[in-house]
């Protein structure tokens, strides 16, 4: 049995790649690690194969389903979908993580629960994660019962096994995933149509949140989402020493209005690079933790220090 761990990433988030991969290999340096290609803009990443020890999902056609099916819900596509691909790769179990996000731990005591559930992620059933899931309007839809709804998920981490959730099922259930288009957060990517699936799938799904709720058990290591203030870190890692095992950024990462006329100003006082766009947000929080991986010195020398200015 092989068990690994999948990321999305092109070179348009080069930074937050590095970050990832940093802390990644610092806590699980043996790991299997593999890249699902957002798109093909992708040359530098694939660069870093050898130097973070990782390998490139390699089935073209799962990738092309995946871009199809985002095309359902979006009036371009967008690579995020292929995350989906996940339950056709290589490992027999495996854990996802998004990029904008740091590792701080080693965690392979996630898999510990694949015994008893077929699919689950880091945090559900929390009354402040539905909006990034759901409209309002999806307790009117008649659709899903009122405990799928409030499942409603991050999916920036899930830990599942190969063929759980197999393409040719997931492309059953679009047309009736479509019907809800109108009632999803499409704002949030492929979160609301993830959500539908797993909730909808008949498997055995949870969150390592729940599993705390309901057994105490002392093992399980927690998300910490950057919008939550309050955190103290030094080297790293969590001052105190709390139960975490991850940091991501979704939604806070992502450069505001303002980054934009702050690099126009940089620009005309020839402080940066006339081609420099801004791909952090400026006030992102906790960004002295995410330098601290983004710039560690593990990062090998020949990775182009992107972002180098924020």
């Amino acid at each position: 049995m092989q068990r690994g761990v999948y990321f999305l990433a092109n070179d348009n988030v080069l930074d937050l790649s590095i970050a990832f991969l940093n802390s990644f290999r610092k806590y699980n340096p043996d790991l299997p690690l593999c890249f699902i290609p957002y798109n093909d803009n992708c040359q530098v990443i694939l660069s870093m194969k050898e130097a973070y020890n990782f390998n490139e999902f390699d089935k073209p056609e799962v990738l092309q389903t995946c871009d199809e099916i985002s095309m359902s819900f979006h009036p371009s596509v967008t690579g995020t979908y292929r995350k989906l691909a996940m339950w056709e790769g290589t490992f027999d179990e495996f854990i996802y993580i998004d990029v904008d996000s740091v590792v701080l731990n080693n965690i392979e005591f996630a898999f510990n629960y694949l015994d008893k559930y077929d699919c689950y992620t880091s945090h559900s059933d929390m009354p402040g994660i539905r909006q990034f899931v759901w409209n309002e309007s999806i307790y009117n839809a008649n659709a899903l019962s009122p405990v799928q709804i409030q499942y409603s998920a991050n999916t920036g981490f899930v830990v599942s096994r190969k063929g759980v959730l197999p393409m040719h099922w997931i492309q059953r259930k679009l047309s009736d995933a479509i019907t809800l288009k109108e009632h999803m957060q499409l704002n949030c990517q492929e979160q609301p149509f993830l959500n539908y699936l797993i909730v909808t799938s008949g498997k055995r799904y949870t969150s390592l949140f729940t599993i705390y709720q309901q057994t105490q058990d002392k093992r399980i290591m927690f998300e910490y989402w950057a919008g939550t203030k309050g955190a103290s870190f030094k080297k790293g890692k969590f001052r105190n020493g709390q139960p975490y095992f991850l940091v991501h950024w979704a939604g806070c990462w992502q450069p505001r209005d303002f980054d934009f006329e702050y690099h126009k100003i940089l620009r005309f006082l020839r402080l940066t690079s006339n081609t420099v766009n801004p791909k952090l947000h400026f006030f992102m929080p906790y960004k002295r933790l995410w330098r601290f991986y983004r710039f560690m010195k593990q990062r090998p020398n020949s990775i182009p220090a992107q972002g180098a200015s924020y």
